[in-house]
């Protein structure tokens, strides 16, 4: 989660939480479907108003998964390619952690 809010201490797993991070980022958790789907409102501090976002894990037929994000309601392009590479970035640093290439 540190990877995707930040460091927000004390946060449920639940729908209906409303979270902020240290790092800025406030947001409330819509949907929580445990190793399969989170969707939330989530926020960046400059922002005016928050996006959409909706993390997936997507099981593959060799038993590994994908995670996928998706994040809607970004204000204009250079919004959608930061996130773009705020996901990448977190994605690397997921497969550091799981010691994966």
């Amino acid at each position: 989660m540190k990877l995707w809010i930040g460091k927000a201490g004390g946060l449920e797993l639940e729908p209906g939480q409303c979270f902020a991070s240290d790092e800025g980022i406030t947001g409330e958790l819509r949907i929580v479907k445990p190793m399969e789907q989170l969707r939330m409102k989530w926020q960046r501090a400059e922002w005016k108003q928050p996006s959409t976002l909706q993390i997936r894990i997507l099981p593959t037929a060799q038993g590994n998964g994908t995670i996928s994000f998706h994040q809607e309601k970004l204000e204009d392009q250079t919004a959608r390619e930061a996130m773009k590479n705020h996901w990448e970035e977190a994605l690397t640093m997921l497969k550091e952690l799981a010691g994966r290439p």
